[in-house]
């Protein structure tokens, strides 16, 4: 049988048969190579600044290796397909991370020299040696394209998922897409002498798999679709293998004296039905971003963190107040709100799963105010409004929490307002579904003012 191994995909076997991406391993007497882009690190790799960005900052001493790593792999699988090897990509999600580039800038002198190492972002797709379009997306509904992977997918249908979709404008054939045909999940492009084959995540990684209470062991039941699996890619490679064998159509083939005229009136069909096709996509898309934004404002009832922030600001401008973050590298405020009456307010949210809105919040939102009001063009010190989303994964109405007894005694001694989000939802949906809701609007904007150092309560609406 074929030399198959997995590079950093893990193949339920007790064979040598799995490659770590940490390595500097060469695959010159491998004949199939399944990869999988998977950085597995400890913390001890990790920098004192991550996360950097939102995403893990790799240490001073590991950056090199890292990148030493995405060079030896970005070689050797170029090397690999040069000389004609069939490369299996397993689809796994796109990690974004950064490195330490090992360059510098200083700025001052003496004592007040500073020193900024630089950082560049990289990704676990880097490892590969080619460009292609990656889009994250999850799921398990997959659907079989082609002849050649029905047995891949016959006998791993029940442990495929996907993660990653990709662009398919390079693709020589699809193999998978999702139900409705709408994301490609794995394909074949050729590359050098060889070919990728793009395949979605294939999840060994299961406790069905593993021996009782030990995560490190095969149990049998693992270890026959390791085989089987095995089984199938070899089947699949030949066929490639047989399918790529046929010659490549030389370019005068194409010549219009060569036309078959029944051939012709088909390509023309087919290529008026992918226009159609292209365009009924792009306006799927154009409605899913309006709905999205339409439908955004339900963000108040059970998000939490940037998502309910953004929910926020919407809401606030359905009111007619002015909204926007404020991040200047020092100070971070969730919400810089400006009434059309001229009265300015600082809002921070906060969502719990289960629990009330605590005092921990309020200490922030006090922490905002001050730092706010010390910033030279502030004249006035901003009005404090803690906006809060208690028992967010719970029908609202069956929520029986919202604020902390504490927190609405601190909130009436600092005279700050405290706003449910459910109760902010709402208002602006009465908002958004009328018309001439100026007066309303209005009146909502003056109880948010009257309410301040307790919870706010709207008015009712009447037509």
């Amino acid at each position: 049988m074929k030399e198959i191994k997995g590079i950093g995909f893990t193949i339920p076997s007790k064979e040598d048969d799995y490659i770590d991406l940490e390595s500097l391993s060469s695959l010159s007497d491998v004949d199939i190579a399944i990869f999988s882009p998977n950085i597995r690190y400890n913390y001890n790799n990790v920098s004192s600044r991550s996360p950097y960005q939102g995403d893990t900052l790799f240490s001073e001493s590991y950056s090199p290796r890292m990148k030493e790593y995405l060079a030896h792999w970005r070689s050797e699988l170029k090397s690999y397909l040069a000389r004609g090897g069939n490369l299996y990509v397993v689809l796994t999600e796109k990690e974004n991370y950064y490195v330490y580039t090992g360059t510098r800038d200083s700025s001052g002198t003496g004592r007040n020299v500073r020193i900024t190492n630089h950082v560049a972002p990289i990704s676990n797709y880097n490892f590969l040696p080619f460009d292609i379009t990656y889009h994250k997306s999850q799921g398990t509904k997959i659907i079989p394209k082609s002849n050649l992977i029905k047995d891949l997918y016959n006998n791993f249908k029940d442990i495929l998922t996907y993660e990653m979709y990709i662009g398919c404008d390079k693709l020589q054939d699809v193999y998978f897409t999702t139900k409705n045909g709408d994301k490609t999940l794995g394909g074949i492009v050729s590359t050098g002498n060889g070919n990728i084959i793009f395949l979605p995540k294939i999840d060994f990684d299961r406790e069905e798999f593993y021996a009782d209470e030990d995560e490190e062991t095969w149990n049998e039941k693992a270890l026959q679709k390791g085989i089987a699996f095995k089984n199938c890619i070899a089947a699949l490679d030949k066929a490639i293998r047989n399918e790529v064998e046929k010659s490549v159509k030389p370019d005068w083939i194409n010549k219009s004296e060569f036309n078959l005229k029944s051939a012709e009136v088909i390509k023309q069909k087919k290529i008026k039905l992918e226009e159609e096709i292209q365009k009924r996509k792009e306006k799927i898309e154009e409605l899913e971003l309006l709905y999205e934004e339409q439908d955004s404002l339900k963000d108040l009832l059970y998000e939490s963190g940037k998502p309910l922030e953004n929910a926020v600001i919407k809401a606030l401008k359905i009111l007619g107040y002015s909204a926007e973050n404020y991040d200047d590298g020092k100070l971070e405020l969730d919400q810089v709100i400006i009434s059309p009456e001229g009265d300015r307010f600082i809002g921070e949210c906060e969502g719990k799963d289960n629990k009330d809105i605590d005092i921990t919040k309020f200490r922030q939102l006090q922490d905002g105010l001050n730092a706010d009001f010390e910033r030279e063009e502030v004249s006035e010190k901003a009005y404090g409004l803690l906006i809060g989303n208690p028992q967010r994964m719970i029908d609202p109405d069956l929520r029986t929490l919202d604020f902390t007894e504490k927190c609405q005694s601190a909130a009436k001694r600092e005279q700050m307002g405290l706003i449910k989000t459910v109760d902010l939802f709402k208002v602006c949906r009465t908002i958004s579904e009328n018309e001439n809701m100026q007066d309303y609007a209005k009146s909502c904007r003056d109880a948010i003012k009257s309410c301040l150092g307790g919870i706010i309560v709207f008015p009712n609406y009447c037509e």
